[in-house]
């Protein structure tokens, strides 16, 4: 998602692009290629990637597990968001306020995310500060205790993100879009939990969790930046030598199919006077051999600002402020998303315009012409995505969490800058929906549940302050 989101902010920059014809694209500039980076096994079971990029005296490093929120046990979702947001909380040598000095000290960025499929902890600092870093991240890593009252405070805090949240129905709407397309599925289940989840979470979930999954064969780290490969090498043994455990049963995540029919959901917030929806379907994995060619269909379809689904949103009708598609690349299938927001008024003509334009994609396709133009943008678009050594970092252990090697990812890119317009017909009848379809909207039932009744022979309703999603 982030990199369809950037590249729409990035269009005004690259708009001059959008119209180059064949024989400018032969002239365009080499495809990007991601730089040479050295992987390596440590004896502990760790898996250690360097790249090195010395412009900058800067290094940055992610950490990453292959535990996720599908890995959160039943009724307890939100266990791996507050393990990671939990370790800085306290040591068995520092307590939280030490931490935080100690990162201030040296001006460390410290993060902690966790998604459905992994775990980051990253951070970034000078080159100078390597040795301090390491051993913060590593005492941040390898020694926590989440204290009980950092555990009570910490749940208190997200129970209240979450009813905050929902004051702003943009912040969720995908979360209710993914609980009514995925179901029961581990893909449905918040990240970070909801009401109920949290409120049964316990310290001892927060260790137990730990325990099992925070350990070397579990893990990656990936180091950017300016640094010796060989000794840097040695430094990460050094701090992370110590570090054991064997990984955990991994945890099988079905492959849905698309979900057949109409479905439509409702969620009523009395209080709207905008309507946010969604309309998409299961989409494909993060491996997908297609995944390259999708990229350019959908960033004509709705992946930039000129894109066809915000031209008819935005410019044209003037329904929203912005309308845009993606498919979120997951290990295993993940959803293809339509998104876009407008007035209580302009509902029903708002989600009649984004079918249309559905069904446009399907009748007419793209010319040669626009899939030169599409490469073009996303050949631009690509080395700001993988510029600065934070990006590398992360970049870096997706892929090895993936499966995919650099060479993969790099020939993903050529086969992009071959999709052809055959191709491109066939993507669009393969992978983006049209008569099948999963449809929700958040607003004010008062005045659009006639309206949103009419798009599926039922109409699945509940109220934005129903616990959960």
């Amino acid at each position: 998602m982030t990199r369809h989101l950037f590249r729409m902010i990035s269009a005004a920059i690259l708009i001059a692009l959008t119209a180059v014809s064949f024989a400018q694209v032969a002239a365009a500039p080499a495809i990007f290629q991601l730089p040479a980076f050295q992987r390596v096994k440590l004896p502990n079971g760790l898996t250690l990637l360097l790249l090195e990029k010395h412009e900058l005296p800067m290094v940055s490093i992610d950490l990453a597990l292959r535990s996720g929120s599908v890995t959160d046990p039943q009724g307890k979702e939100g266990t791996a968001s507050l393990t990671a947001s939990l370790l800085r909380k306290g040591t068995t040598t520092r307590n939280s306020e030490q931490i935080s000095a100690a990162l201030d000290f040296i001006g460390m960025q410290y993060d902690a995310r966790v998604d459905q499929d992994s775990t980051h902890i990253s951070a970034d600092f000078l080159k100078k500060d390597l040795d301090s870093a390491l051993a913060i991240l590593g005492d941040i890593v390898l020694h926590p205790t989440f204290p009980d009252d950092e555990v009570k405070k910490k749940v208190a805090l997200q129970q209240d993100s979450i009813k905050s949240a929902k004051d702003n129905a943009g912040q969720v709407m995908q979360l209710y879009f993914m609980k009514f397309l995925y179901g029961d599925h581990p893909y449905g289940r918040s990240a970070n939990g909801d009401e109920r989840s949290l409120a049964a979470i316990r310290r001892d979930d927060i260790a137990g969790f730990y325990r099992e999954n925070y350990t070397p064969a579990n893990a990656v780290i990936a180091v950017s930046g300016d640094f010796d490969s060989a000794a840097m090498q040695s430094k990460i043994t050094q701090a992370f030598g110590s570090w054991s455990g064997k990984a955990p049963a991994a945890k099988p995540v079905p492959a849905l199919k698309p979900i057949p029919g109409k479905r439509v959901l409702l969620v009523d917030k009395p209080d709207a006077t905008q309507t946010y929806f969604m309309i998409g379907n299961i989409g494909i994995t993060e491996t997908n051999p297609d995944r390259g060619p999708i990229d350019v269909v959908n960033t004509l379809f709705g992946g930039r600002f000129t894109s066809l689904f915000n031209e008819e949103l935005r410019i044209k009708s003037g329904y929203s402020y912005g309308a845009y598609s993606y498919f979120d690349e997951l290990k295993a299938p993940g959803p293809f998303i339509m998104y876009t927001f407008t007035k209580n008024a302009t509902t029903e003509p708002a989600i009649d315009k984004s079918f249309e334009v559905l069904g446009r994609l399907h009748k007419d396709g793209f010319t040669p012409e626009e899939l030169a133009s599409a490469k073009t943008y996303i050949n631009g678009s690509l080395p700001p995505e993988y510029e600065t050594t934070p990006q590398l970092a992360r970049t870096m252990t997706n892929l090895d969490l993936a499966g995919i090697t650099r060479e993969q990812f790099n020939q993903n890119l050529v086969k992009l800058q071959a999709t052809t317009e055959a191709d491109s017909k066939h993507l669009i009848e393969t992978y983006f929906p049209n008569q099948d379809f999963v449809l929700v909207l958040i607003g004010k039932a008062g005045e659009i549940q006639k309206i949103a009744a009419k798009y599926a022979p039922t109409l699945a309703t509940k109220k934005i302050s129903d616990p959960g999603f």
